[in-house]
């Protein structure tokens, strides 16, 4: 194998991929990049045995074309620090994989590619066309809410629904919940699938913001995203989501609207003399009023009145200060919108102009 590249062009498929290679692994491979040079493409590829990416880039010229793996962090670093303009040569010889470019010389490691395992993914499954910026926007806006290691092994990924004429994603740890829906030509095709966490946050890193047409093929136990120049697979998790309409609060709701950059500042202050443990922040809604209260062990406490549009009865309800400031961070608009419900009900935060996105966070006892 021996091909050329411009620096430019392959160093973002290399670090998009490396991403996805596990760097403290059991299995050597698994650390690696495969990267093949064909049809005047290098495509690059990694694996964690739940988690595919396959990345392609433009080659200045191909001698000789063939296949290798190796180490995913040296080779992405390595590409990273060469100075941009350059053109790097790649020499696969006697099991060593030369890199060279006007002043520099490397020698890596190989591990024959005919180890490497390969997720396998049927082309001909569903699919259906989905905007890159529009999956992008449900998976950041609404990651932050699932759970890391939960025993509810279903709650530790993201729910994405295909219904009609409507995407949404749902993520909730239990404690709060966030959802994100887009408008998305479904062709006719139903999806309730559980995308992994580690799939959800590589996915949204990988997605380009633009609204550029990806394809999204649906299989019985995998999810998989094309687009010209990647090809992402999952597989995904075996579980029955939770009803999360349940979730939301009934009732006539009690709406507050307040400066999001303002309560974010008062916040930010009442955490630092908050219980560090449990973090609970107390409001306290009067006309026109909202009063922030957190106390600590040590006797300290903090206290702020923010003035905000409130007409409805009193109310004394606590929350987590870090679930909150999650939700302002996520927030778009200048000015959020709550809806209470009462001392012992679930809050909902949203923006006053959009149904998009939706928060639910559960009240704490303080």
């Amino acid at each position: 194998m021996k091909f050329t590249a411009e620096k430019s062009q392959i160093v973002d498929s290399l670090q998009n991929a490396a991403a996805v290679a596990e760097r403290r692994q059991t299995i050597p491979i698994l650390a690696n990049l495969r990267l093949k040079a064909i049809s005047g493409k290098l495509e690059v590829t990694a694996t964690d045995l739940e988690i595919q990416v396959k990345t392609y880039s433009d080659l200045l010229s191909i001698e000789e074309e063939g296949e290798t793996t190796v180490s995913a962090r040296k080779m992405s670093e390595l590409c990273r620090s060469l100075p941009d303009a350059e053109n790097v040569e790649f020499t696969l010889k006697d099991g060593k994989l030369t890199v060279s470019s006007k002043n520099f010389h490397g020698d890596f490691a190989t591990i024959s590619a005919d180890d490497f395992p390969e997720l396998e993914v049927n082309e001909d499954q569903d699919t259906t066309e989905i905007s890159s910026g529009a999956l992008k926007r449900i998976l950041t806006k609404t990651a932050f809410s699932m759970a890391s290691q939960d025993v509810r092994y279903y709650l530790n990924g993201l729910l994405l629904e295909l219904s009609g004429e409507e995407l949404k994603g749902v993520a909730t740890d239990g404690h709060r919940l966030a959802l994100s829906s887009i408008e998305a030509k479904g062709n006719g095709l139903e999806m309730r699938n559980i995308l992994p966490r580690k799939a959800v946050l590589e996915l949204a890193k990988l997605l380009s913001p633009e609204d550029s047409p990806i394809e999204m093929l649906v299989g019985p136990t995998y999810i998989g995203v094309k687009t010209e120049n990647l090809s992402f697979s999952s597989k995904l998790i075996d579980g029955k989501y939770p009803d999360y309409e349940k979730v939301f609060p009934s009732g006539e709701p009690r709406p507050l609207l307040v400066g999001k950059e303002t309560l974010q500042s008062a916040l930010s202050r009442a955490s630092v003399l908050s219980n560090e443990k449990y973090r609970g922040v107390r409001f306290e809604l009067s006309k026109g009023a909202l009063k922030l209260t957190a106390n600590n062990p040590e006797q300290e406490s903090a206290e702020e009145v923010l003035e905000v549009d409130y007409q409805g009865a009193e109310l004394e309800v606590g929350f987590n200060i870090g679930y909150l400031i999650d939700v302002l961070g996520s927030i778009e608009e200048e000015i959020v919108k709550f809806e209470f419900y009462g001392e012992d009900s679930s809050c909902v935060i949203k923006e006053p102009s959009s149904e998009n996105e939706v928060y639910v966070i559960m009240p704490m006892r303080l």
